[in-house]
């Protein structure tokens, strides 16, 4: 059985991939686990000085995994292994740059508001269903998209719930530049090890100025979003809903 995130360490740069294509690479429990120990342990190691992440087969990150998601519900969980990974990704002190491959839904668009660096494959969509799943935004969403695109167009995508394309992404800056397909995996691995080429205490200083001014309030919000997120989770509606994706 392969590893569900794979990871490997060339020219000082760690390559993550998410790797249950046959899963459209939804995240378990476990595998929240494993992405936030790989990457605490990037920022403690001297030899590692950038992230990239990305996703197997056609699809990047089709956010939770509703059985593993619901199991975990059912037995009780508060504090999601998710609320960790946000919060590391959002705290990493060296840079990431995230390669989005395919389809992006749910945590699989909002993990990307912690990256620094985003390019993603002409074509694909993104979409964050929360509320038509009877949840509510997480990862700082709710805090970082009114701020990026206005309130309107926030509650386009937060409260429509409305698809978008990479195109779009571009211009709403949750994404940097869109190339083809075929060059997508190549140009966003130039661009992370010219970034591991860069002096590295003054990257990492540099990244830290980027965000000082908004870590602490938007830690606050993810935290928040999240607790108000598993309440909404154990509600009867919400597990309705998500027992039927099950089932279709």
């Amino acid at each position: 059985m392969s590893e569900p995130i794979l990871n490997e360490v060339r020219s000082s740069v760690l390559y993550l991939t998410l790797n249950r294509a046959d899963k459209k690479n939804a995240l378990t429990q476990g595998m929240y686990e494993t992405l936030t120990r790989m990457l605490a342990d990037a920022d403690k190691d001297p030899e590692i000085k950038a992230i990239h992440l990305t996703g197997s087969g056609d699809s990047f990150c089709a956010g939770n995994d509703i059985a593993d998601f619901l199991e975990a519900s059912r037995a009780g969980q508060t504090v999601p292994p998710g609320q960790a990974f946000l919060l590391q990704l959002h705290r990493q002190q060296k840079p990431v740059v995230a390669a989005v491959n395919g389809t992006a839904i749910g945590i699989g668009v909002t993990m990307l508001l912690h990256c620094d660096l985003v390019y993603a494959a002409k074509g694909i969509s993104f979409k964050l269903p929360f509320v038509d799943l009877a949840l509510v935004p997480e990862g700082g969403s709710s805090a970082l998209l009114p701020q990026m695109l206005g309130h309107r167009k926030a509650a386009e995508l937060l409260l429509a719930c409305e698809p978008f394309n990479s195109d779009q992404a571009e211009r709403y800056g949750i994404i940097n530049r869109v190339f083809p397909a075929g060059s997508l995996l190549a140009e966003s691995s130039a661009l992370a090890e010219r970034l591991a080429r860069k002096p590295a205490a003054a990257m990492c200083q540099a990244k830290s100025m980027l965000k000082q001014n908004i870590d602490q309030p938007l830690e606050q919000v993810i935290v928040s979003e999240i607790r108000e997120f598993m309440a909404r989770l154990n509600e009867s509606e919400a597990q309705q809903i998500l027992q039927n994706y099950l089932t279709r």
